[in-house]
């Protein structure tokens, strides 16, 4: 038997159907009819919006969050009912790569030093507090215990591993003569796993004890390896090849058993490890990307999903289930959804049919994250998002995504596009506006609604072409507001443009990649060519931005050109994890129904010898097998001629 609250809604929305902005608004997944009475409907999940495009995001039992913002580096942190700041070291952005059950985050800010980027560890309570160490310095896990693993600067620009201890004190893991090494993971007894090397060796992965003494995990002297997760039983998983530059394999790392390669396919991608010894992540089979699981003794197993699709598992919990995604190549593009296996032996549940309330039009395509009570955080057309289990989330308003709106528009054109929410405040009335970025008028935005659910009308005109990102906000009469951001291309006929965001396949490029998977999400714009805009038009300044690995923003394009019908090259400068210094340059390629490839090479010049350096260069090596680090898997590149 359903709850009173379900047969008021399934009135409700029968009786106003009509509504322009009500269909799909209140639809939910029916009840299992085996399902015990008076029980809560089984599997659905209630939306919290979060914050525009992530480029990372991490979840406690707590069903707390903190995440970081794509392009801008905005971090915030999420305690369960409420969004916060996190704020920056004096330099304007931050990221965020850890959070433990207490709430403290960690991670990487920019400072007002020409140095680079600064590891700090923040709190509700306190605010963010910078960890000692040379510039520039960065944090990526932290435990219960509040012991932090990263690394910082030595005197060749190279990273050393760290434990910054409650107490203050800094512990160094690994022997003095490291050239370049980092903390990645650490357990609640205080051991930790990452990659480290002396300069005779590529990386190599490594196991930390609570006194930095090291164990080197890697087979093969002239392979590459990388420590990424360890539970509390002191397992370790990562990655690990016998010569660089060979396509990944998993590894799986015990006191008992010592290193043992996980054979799922070509071009391993960890996704996590479990206190079970579960490892998740992904390998190519062919020309199909497949999810996996992988147990001491049992062996790879692979995730059920439909037919022809690539598969990929972030996430396990203690209770065995995945989180992940799985995408489809049409015609149009790829389509991706956030899935969540049950159980290692169970069909992938696309996870946009449990929802329960959800604004018409909102696509889940993503898991990111998953806690053991549930709780996931997942990618969609409307931003980051918080699923709940059951039929509560907060009391702010629930935003869909902006429909009608392309993601590249014409300066001059008339635009008309909605946005539907909804609000678990039934009699609660609301308002919204909106910033559409580049300054010019538009009318103000229109509301109606009717029972908690509702739909924002929205006009513009863009008199400038670039890259600019709207928010729109929609407060309830309670006072509880959320924002929505979307990005936008503005072009105009008759000039030379490149413009374009999305991801790049994954997979590391270059040795001192800290996430050696993590997605690199992009987004540009820039004229080509020396091109302006025409009379009454303004001209957008260029921009260029990536993350996931490491973080890139441009500060000057020096040279763009087109190459050809659809290729270009642009030039310039900026800075890598906030150091300034840096010199870029991007080869693109408009694939079109081929598919797009974008060539990205960043190098400093090193000051004592003058030689060039290269810090990142997706398109050096390209892997055997697997994917092509160039492809845009999501989203793509436009050249305008």
């Amino acid at each position: 038997m359903q709850s009173q609250s379900i047969r008021i809604i399934g009135a409700v929305a029968a009786l106003f159907a009509s509504l322009p902005f009500w269909a799909g608004a209140h639809a939910t997944p029916a009840q299992p009819k085996n399902s015990p009475a008076g029980q809560m409907p089984f599997g659905l999940y209630t939306v919290i919006n979060l914050g525009p495009e992530p480029t990372a995001a991490v979840l406690n039992e707590r069903g707390q969050a903190a995440f970081t913002s794509f392009p801008d580096r905005v971090s915030r942190f999420f305690d369960g009912d409420r969004l916060w700041p996190i704020g920056s070291l004096g330099g304007g952005a931050t990221s965020v790569a850890g959070i433990n059950d207490r709430g403290v985050v960690v991670g990487a800010s920019a400072t007002a030093a020409e140095a680079g980027d600064q590891a700090y560890a923040w709190t509700l309570a306190g605010g963010i507090r910078a960890l000692p160490g040379a510039l520039p310095s960065f944090a990526i896990d932290i435990n219960e215990r509040g012991e932090i693993v990263g690394g910082v600067a030595s005197s060749d620009w190279a990273d050393r591993a760290v434990r910054w201890n409650p107490d203050g004190g800094v512990t160094l893991l690994g022997p003095l003569l490291h050239v370049y090494s980092a903390g990645i993971a650490i357990n609640n007894r205080g051991y930790a796993t990452g990659y480290a090397t002396d300069g005779s060796t590529p990386l190599h992965a490594t196991f930390w004890d609570r006194a930095g003494v090291q164990t080197d995990l890697s087979p093969s002297a002239t392979g590459s390896g990388v420590g990424q997760r360890i539970n509390e039983r002191n397992e370790l998983a990562g990655v690990i090849n016998d010569r660089p530059f060979d396509p990944w394999k998993g590894l799986f790392w015990s006191p008992a058993t010592g290193t043992v390669r996980i054979d799922a396919g070509a071009d391993f991608r960890l996704g996590d490890l479990n206190n079970r010894g579960e490892v998740v992540g992904s390998g190519w089979t062919g020309d199909t990307l497949k999810a996996i699981r992988w147990a001491p003794g049992h062996g790879v197993t692979r995730l059920a999903v439909e037919s022809g699709v690539n598969s990929h598992a972030l996430d396990i919990n203690e209770r065995g289930e995945i989180a992940g995604w799985t995408q489809r190549s049409t015609s149009e593009g790829n389509i991706s959804r956030a899935v969540l296996w049950p159980s290692s032996t169970a069909m992938a549940v696309d996870l946009t049919t449990r929802l329960y309330r959800a604004p018409a039009g909102l696509v889940l395509q993503e898991a990111l994250a998953l806690n053991d009570n549930g709780t996931i955080l997942a990618r969609s057309n409307a931003g980051l998002v918080m699923l709940r289990p059951g039929l509560r989330g907060t009391d702010a308003p629930v935003l869909g995504p902006i429909v009608g709106l392309p993601v590249t528009v014409e300066a001059g054109q008339d635009l008309a596009s909605t946005l539907n929410f909804v609000d678990n405040g039934w009699i609660q009335t609301h308002k919204a506006s909106v910033d559409w970025g580049d300054g010019c008028a538009s009318p103000a935005p229109t509301l109606t609604e009717f029972g908690g659910s509702g739909q924002v009308r929205l006009q513009h005109r863009f008199c400038a072409t670039g890259y600019y990102s709207i928010k729109v906000l929609v407060t309830d009469s309670g006072g509880r507001a959320t924002e929505l951001q979307r990005d936008v291309f503005v072009e105009q006929p008759g000039l030379a443009t490149l413009s374009g965001s999305g991801a790049l396949s994954g997979g590391a490029a270059s040795a001192g990649t800290r996430h050696q998977h993590a997605p690199l999400r992009f987004a540009l714009w820039t004229p080509l060519d020396g091109a302006a805009a025409g009379a009454g038009v303004a001209t957008g300044a260029p921009m260029v931005s990536f993350s996931g690995p490491f973080n890139f923003r441009g500060e000057a394009v020096t040279r763009a050109t087109s190459t050809s019908e659809n290729r270009a090259r642009v030039e310039g400068t900026g800075r890598l994890d906030g150091r300034a210094g840096y010199h870029f340059v991007l080869e693109a390629v408009d694939g079109g129904a081929g598919g797009d490839r974008l060539r990205i090479r960043v190098t400093h010049v090193d000051a004592a010898t003058g030689a060039e350096v290269v810090d990142y260069d997706n398109g050096a090596t390209q892997p055997t097998v697997g994917a092509d680090r160039t492809v845009v898997t999501d989203g793509r590149l436009t050249l305008r001629r």
